[in-house]
């Protein structure tokens, strides 16, 4: 009877060793393990828990027309109990929503604030941008773990306004570049219908070749978009994911090596500014997908974009024909027909559109 008793209590302890090492639970946006796929796997040999939200402190500054320069912020802890005090006017009109990667943050670099100014000329849309620099530092593993409460999170905050407006998940809009296209990816797993994601060079280390659960994946969204600038691995100096993410992909310039990334500090600081020049400096290829986007909002250009299998066949010259699959546009205004991967050659400076 004691030696039963004993093992109930030792299996008891050991499940209880297992939760808190394994797994961690926030509150109502659920709990999250570190077991495979998410970690101890190939593709991720190293894995820690998400911090809490509180210590990722994501902030969420809302623009509109109305208030195109001074944001409204709302903390992600207080979605449930403020969103209609702190964001008494609004209303129910086409979302978009904007989200950082490692290392950034909305007031560090201006490219979010480039992006929410291009898209209030082009229309009348809430635009939000989320900070989570409380939960993007070193090391790229924690930043990792984190992207999916952060995702968690957004998605709480667009489910809580389609309950609250009255808005339909379709007219909700997710753009996230880098570790931000990921956590789009967790935020739409948790909008039924969700209309749109678009991946601005999505990261790959830690999720290339991962399971859809993982990384951004078609079935996150109703249509899934990705601009990838940086395809490649650790090895050859990448930060993009190369396999496609989404029922489009664009691949310009081969996905990689972007005209006009190799230049000197002073012109790279004379193009963007300080910050941006610097950040622009070091992962140039990175950032490019950032570039390519704003600039579509409103360009005469179309971003013209054609069909292709292969970045060889794209070297070949194969690839420069709409075909019977029919050419596609790359940024704002692509759209889920046709489907499939696109290559197009840009310019190295702006404006970078040739088509």
């Amino acid at each position: 009877m004691q030696s039963s008793l004993f093992c109930v209590l030792l299996n008891i302890l050991v499940i209880t060793a297992q939760n808190s090492l394994f797994n961690v639970c926030h509150g109502d946006l659920g709990c999250f393990s570190i077991l495979a796929p998410f970690g101890f796997t190939l593709e991720r040999p190293l894995a820690l828990l998400p911090q809490s939200p509180d210590t990722i402190n994501t902030l969420f500054k809302l623009y509109t027309r109305a208030q195109p320069a001074t944001p409204l912020d709302l903390p992600a802890t207080q979605v449930k109990t403020s969103l209609t005090t702190i964001w008494p006017g609004f209303v129910s009109r086409p979302t978009k929503i904007i989200v950082h990667g490692f290392l950034d943050s909305v007031d560090l670099t201006s490219w979010g604030k480039q992006m929410k100014d291009e898209l209030l000329k082009q229309g009348d849309y809430n635009v939000i941008l989320v900070d989570w620099s409380g939960g993007n530092k070193l090391p790229y593993t924690q930043a990792t773990a984190n992207t999916r409460v952060v995702g968690a999170q957004i998605a709480q905050l667009i489910n809580q306004i389609i309950a609250t407006v009255n808005t339909p998940a379709k007219d909700f809009h997710v753009i996230g570049h880098s570790l931000g296209s990921h956590i789009s990816g967790y935020a739409g797993e948790r909008v039924p219908g969700l209309g749109r994601i678009t991946g601005l060079d999505p990261a790959g280390p830690f999720f290339e070749n991962t399971p859809i659960s993982v990384r951004l994946d078609p079935t996150d969204a109703l249509f899934v978009d990705a601009i990838h600038t940086d395809a490649g691995t650790l090895l050859t100096a990448n930060l993009g994911i190369i396999q496609a993410v989404g029922h489009v992909d664009f691949y310009p310039n081969a996905g990689h090596k972007q005209p006009g990334c190799i230049k000197s500090p002073i012109t790279s600081i004379e193009q963007w500014g300080l910050i941006d020049g610097a950040v622009d400096l070091v992962i140039c290829n990175h950032m490019r997908a950032i570039r390519l986007f704003t600039e579509s909002i409103n360009s005469v250009c179309s971003f013209k974009s054609y069909p292709c299998v292969s970045e060889i066949a794209y070297l070949f010259g194969f690839c420069y024909k709409c075909g019977t699959v029919g050419c596609a546009y790359e940024g704002f205004w692509a759209t889920p027909k046709p489907s499939g991967t696109f290559y197009m050659k840009t310019a190295g400076t702006p404006p970078f559109c040739l088509v």
